[in-house]
């Protein structure tokens, strides 16, 4: 856990959790950052009345996904306040030139994230995954956590959250998925393959909407990985990842990684 000097940032104390959480849609990155400005530069806040209990890293892989950035922001900043978190928002942009690669950007953003923390938790999240209840609390636990079980009962989709030793213990997320799918399903099998459990809040509670986009191009391979994934997950991850950081930005809201995978 870190702790920090208190600093003046207002509001100091935010509103506690409420439960329900509207969505906005429809709003600019520049419309958020006029709303929200007690963030400090690169995405990092803590509350300064009281030592939080977890440092979270909220990772967010990103390509082609401009629109989704304000209400992103817009939802998530303000939940995390009230949940008094001190948190750290990290996109990492993989560039042109290749198939996406969420899972491999997970990796990275892991990898990014501990040098920047270290944290005491890392939230693996969807941009296009807005959290409709504020009682959905991103923090670790014992077991891996999945906070979107609404929209994804069997799966670990939208949002994750795992500790430094439990992302090391299944060698983070596999490489090799490039193109949409699967790569969810390859982390789910990691962890009971390790003997560990998902933890899902109800359903009720655990609620997202998700944003609207296009499908990406699909992995044809997909299937043909995840049948070898429990076998090859040793190997597969963490322990293979290269990658280049092209660019790091220092954003108002968020730090941003520019990355070549």
């Amino acid at each position: 856990m870190h702790t920090h000097k208190k600093v003046d940032l207002a509001p100091s104390r935010p509103l506690p959790p409420v439960g329900r959480t509207p969505v906005t849609e429809g709003m600019t990155e520049a419309d958020v950052e006029k709303n929200i400005t007690n963030v400090r530069l690169g995405g990092r806040w803590w509350p300064t009345h009281c030592n939080p209990v977890w440092s979270v890293a909220i990772i967010v892989p990103y390509r082609d996904r401009e629109l989704m950035m304000g209400p992103f922001l817009n939802n998530i900043h303000p939940i995390l306040q009230r949940q008094l978190v001190n948190y750290t928002i990290y996109i990492v942009e993989q560039i042109p030139g290749k198939r996406f690669n969420k899972a491999k950007v997970f990796n990275v953003g892991f990898a990014l994230a501990l040098k920047y923390g270290p944290h005491d938790c890392y939230a693996f999240q969807d941009i296009d995954c807005l959290s409709e209840d504020d009682r959905n609390f991103y923090y670790c636990a014992d077991q891996p956590r999945h906070l979107g079980s609404s929209v994804f009962a069997q799966h670990i989709g939208c949002s994750c959250l795992m500790t430094e030793w439990q992302v090391r213990k299944v060698n983070g997320w596999s490489n090799r998925y490039y193109g949409w799918g699967a790569e969810d399903d390859d982390m789910y099998r990691r962890i009971r393959a390790e003997g560990m459990e998902l933890w899902r809040f109800p359903k009720h509670s655990a609620a997202y909407t998700t944003l609207e986009h296009p499908q990406a191009a699909e992995n044809p391979d997909r299937f043909e990985l995840l049948k070898r994934s429990v076998r090859n997950y040793k190997k597969d991850g963490l322990s293979s990842l290269e990658f280049t950081v092209v660019k790091i930005e220092k954003k108002p809201l968020y730090t941003k990684y520019h990355v070549d995978v």
